[in-house]
């Protein structure tokens, strides 16, 4: 068996676990079972008040997550101040980075259409040098299986 295997095997036995452990607190056959097993509902994290201590961990978590100000959160504005820092830094994100920009492409872009013309006449040229070339090179081989022969 590989290594992945068996990671993968030893995290489906853990997940089945707490399936079955949510699901066995949840019945009425998990509250007959769990009777003599400690109920993490009554455990207290955090030490402190006797107040405290009846208090549950989902009753302590809830109040956190409602003291936490969901105004404040947003992400439009966090969007906002990271286009703002972009803005100011892309000169140099650009340069440290090593990033082309539009006129770079342009740049280029212009380069390759008059490079790919020139490529393209000189060609043309090249075709029209190779057949001149060629029509003398057989001239000149007629000449010379004329001197041969006569």
């Amino acid at each position: 068996m590989d290594v992945l295997e068996v990671i993968a095997l030893l995290i489906l036995i853990i997940a089945i676990g707490i399936l079955v452990y949510y699901y066995l607190n949840d019945t009425k056959i998990g509250n007959k079972l769990s009777n003599g097993v400690p109920n993490l509902r009554n455990f207290n994290v955090g030490g402190g008040n006797a107040s405290d201590d009846n208090i549950s961990v989902s009753e302590k978590l809830k109040t956190k997550i409602k003291d936490i100000d969901m105004l404040n959160i947003n992400t439009d504005a966090f969007s906002n101040r990271l286009d703002a820092f972009l803005n100011e830094k892309s000169e140099e994100l650009i340069k440290d980075w090593e990033l082309a920009t539009k006129e770079d492409i342009s740049a280029f872009e212009e380069k390759f259409d008059l490079i790919n013309n020139d490529i393209d006449d000189i060609n043309k040229r090249f075709n029209e040098y190779k057949d001149f070339t060629n029509e003398k090179l057989d001239a000149v081989d007629e000449r010379l299986k004329k001197l041969e022969d006569g």
